[in-house]
């Protein structure tokens, strides 16, 4: 008898001893968002991991702008044109097959990543001729032009080139290891119609100057300068459907938050960190009004809806320049800003936060808008 009143009591012992473990998880779950703001951050982000299941992932949510220069192993091919010379307009490349949207890679057996290299090659040339390596889609072909001399005696081409895609967006993310995800949505180049090639370049952080206030039927945008001159703070290794990834060299600065699993994102409010003035990202407050459970990645995962008075104040809502802006709710980093409704600005699609988290991950494991043009 004695022996079973002592092990009744044991076991009593244990169970409130786990009850209070399990308080003492509800308690860290809950407050895990504040620790980044308390000295003692490391002590409690290890607490917090020893309270908790394993599997769970950490971020640090960006929300800041950056401006983003995109290029293509190339001159990006934006239209032919005439050239200017002493026997009036000619154009040197009316009959040659090239086409908007190629990418010259080299001419004359040199690389021409920049419009400085190409100016160059054109600069030293004893013939007129010219060969091209031209890649187009999937293949690679080349391609003989003869230059004309414009009224100064230099050569031109007669094509209308840049060296990138350039435009502003939003950090969505850093990971501790420096791996970084942004914009959430596919950049494709609009003017030339190039797509898939873009695939490399540079993050660069930048100040929002202004706003260009979204209305129906027009979206709006936010007013920054990219210095593509100054030093980048990343480098791009993938511009896929949901968003830009690869490796980042800035400071990290943003607080840690976890990646929500599958169906943890809920309808109710929100928040949404995002930068509209300056540098510094300040949250809003957002409404999550429809959430898809999606099992294959998707940049439309839910459906968002602004209700914070001061951004729609100096916004009109979402608008272009946002896409990327991390969102919060109840303490959980469930998704970014990718798109907004061109009918209602205050509305718009999210993508999920796993995907990307997922995304940057895969995609950096593997690593061992307004355009410039030149006439040339």
């Amino acid at each position: 008898m004695t022996v079973l009143i002592v092990s009744i009591l044991f076991c009593a012992f244990c169970a409130v001893i786990c009850n209070m473990s399990a308080i003492k998880n509800a308690k860290y779950e809950n407050t895990f968002e504040d620790f980044s703001t308390k000295n003692q951050e490391n002590t409690e982000k290890s607490k917090f991991e020893l309270c908790t299941s394993e599997g769970r992932n950490y971020v640090h949510i960006g929300g800041n702008p950056i401006g983003i220069a995109i290029s293509a192993d190339g001159l990006i091919v934006v239209d032919k044109c005439a050239v200017s010379t002493k026997d009036g307009e000619v154009f040197p490349s009316a009959r040659v097959d090239i086409r908007k949207g190629d990418v010259i890679l080299s001419v004359n057996g040199h690389q021409t990543k920049s419009v400085y290299k190409l100016k160059n090659i054109l600069n030293e040339a004893n013939s007129p001729t010219f060969l091209l390596k031209v890649k187009r889609g999937n293949n690679v072909i080349d391609v003989k032009l003869n230059a004309v001399k414009d009224n100064l005696g230099q050569y031109k081409l007669g094509l209308a080139l840049k060296e990138d895609v350039g435009g502003v967006g939003t950090m969505t993310f850093v990971t501790d290891d420096g791996h970084f995800a942004a914009l959430g949505h596919h950049i494709l180049d609009a003017e030339s119609g190039l797509d898939g090639e873009l695939n490399q370049g540079n993050i660069y952080d930048t100040t929002v100057s202004g706003v260009v206030k979204g209305e129906k039927g027009k979206a709006g945008g936010l007013v920054a300068e990219v210095n593509r001159l100054s030093k980048s703070v990343g480098e791009i290794k993938e511009n896929t459907n949901i968003g830009l990834y690869g490796v980042y060299s800035g400071e990290i600065k943003g607080d840690l938050y976890r990646i929500a699993t599958k169906g943890e994102a809920k309808i109710g409010r929100a928040q949404v960190l995002t930068t509209v003035d300056g540098k510094t990202p300040k949250f809003y407050d957002i409404d999550v009004v429809k959430v898809i459970s999606q099992s294959e990645v998707g940049e439309k995962g839910m459906v968002i809806l602004v209700r914070d008075k001061e951004l729609l104040e100096k916004t009109g809502g979402i608008v272009q320049g946002m896409s990327g802006s991390p969102i919060v709710q109840n303490g959980i980093f469930i998704g970014a800003v990718t798109h907004v409704f061109i009918q209602d600005p205050t509305r718009g699609y999210a993508v999920h936060s796993r995907f990307m988290y997922d995304y940057a991950t895969d995609v950096t494991a593997n690593i061992d808008v307004e355009n410039e043009q030149i006439v040339a």
